[in-house]
């Protein structure tokens, strides 16, 4: 995700000086949106703010759980082994979707408030960060008690359920925090553990058998799809790795699910990926750069801004990369893989990591313009 915008973007909302945009990665400690919600406009305005997911309100607040709350006509469960689907809604269920959607009208009331105090000149941008298909397949169980992923039917009809869901939650978005531009950054943690066959049944004896490469592009797709089909102005897959040819030809090639871009670990990036990265870039690939393996152990060890700059700058130059074309990258604090670990960190800390990482970008930015 980066903070350039196609041309008819640019046409709609006026003509904005590139620059490497920091957002954040959307989990925080604590149990109070008010003020993480807060928090994170302040942090990054000017930049691009997250909907704040706290997962120590229980597994009704997490990533899963926000997943499970989107299903249209999918009702789940809370079971000892995890989320299962059921006949009808109960108290989970329910749960799962008020925490949704109170987090939203949350968000909403601080932008409200913002704007009346006069905090932003103009409507803020904001990012979206939702659990795929695929990863969810591989973490839900049937009513029965075994994963979801092994029954064909019912993996088609997950993607479908996700796809409608989603799209209501971006219009109850729109409709109330109206963000200058909703960029949805959907994340895939067990795709290549799908592909691989390498997910365990519910007994833990044995693993699913790998899912074909068509069916975990379809899944996707539908989703992509319907994203865009509900005004997201910018898709990005996460797949908690570099992406491979595989990736591009299924999510980036006309014939593919096209979307604008993908999630991008840089500590685990090599040379290799480093070209690749660069050769997706001139073709209008945007990525979302994770800059740090792990949460640090103490704020003391967190790398200076300087940097966590030259982590992408010293290998677009070591490539021959123009300075101008590092627009196409967003930075955000932490690889996908991590982004849990914010929940067990003290707030301050959190919020430090951000404004760390919004500092390397607008230090990176700088170096665009020098």
């Amino acid at each position: 995700m980066s903070g350039r915008t196609r041309p008819d973007a640019e046409q709609a909302e006026g003509t904005r000086p590139q620059a490497v945009l920091a957002t954040a990665d959307g989990v925080m400690p604590g149990d109070q949106s008010l003020v993480s919600s807060q928090r994170l406009e302040e942090e990054l305005s000017g930049h691009l703010p997250a909907l704040a997911e706290l997962p120590a309100r229980g597994h009704h607040a997490t990533l899963r759980g926000r997943a499970i709350a989107m299903l249209a006509e999918l009702p789940a469960e809370l079971t000892s082994y995890g989320w299962r689907l059921v006949d009808r809604p109960g108290a989970d269920h329910r749960r799962a979707v008020q925490l949704l959607r109170a987090d939203v009208d949350t968000l909403a009331d601080v932008r409200g408030a913002r704007a009346e105090d006069g905090g932003d000149d103009q409507p803020a941008e904001l990012v979206l960060h939702l659990l795929g298909p695929v990863s969810l397949a591989a973490q839900l169980a049937l009513p029965g008690g075994e994963k979801l992923l092994v029954d064909h039917g019912a993996r088609r009809d997950l993607a479908d359920s996700l796809a409608a869901g989603a799209a209501e939650h971006l219009a109850h978005v729109r409709r109330s925090c109206a963000p200058a531009a909703l960029r949805v950054v959907l994340l895939e943690p067990d795709h290549q553990r799908v592909r691989t066959g390498s997910v365990p049944t519910v007994s833990g004896y044995r693993t699913i058998r790998a899912l074909p490469r068509d069916e975990t592009r379809r899944m996707i797709g539908v989703v992509v799809e319907s994203l865009r089909a509900a005004g997201a102005d910018e898709v990005l897959l996460d797949l908690g790795e570099a992406p491979l040819l595989e990736h591009v030809e299924d999510h980036r090639a006309p014939t593919g699910t096209r979307v604008d871009g993908f999630g991008l670990p840089v500590p685990a990036l090599t040379t290799g990926d480093w070209e690749r990265v660069a050769g997706l870039v001139e073709e209008g690939t945007r990525f979302h750069a994770g800059l740090l393996r792990s949460v640090p152990r103490s704020m003391q060890e967190t790398p200076q801004v300087s940097v966590l700059a030259r982590r992408l700058s010293e290998p677009w130059q070591a490539l021959g990369m123009p300075s101008s074309s590092l627009a196409a990258l967003s930075v955000t604090p932490l690889a996908s893989a991590a982004r849990d670990q914010l929940a067990a960190v003290s707030e301050t800390d959190a919020l430090r990591l951000v404004s760390r990482t919004r500092d390397a970008a607008e230090a990176l930015t700088d170096q665009m313009t020098a």
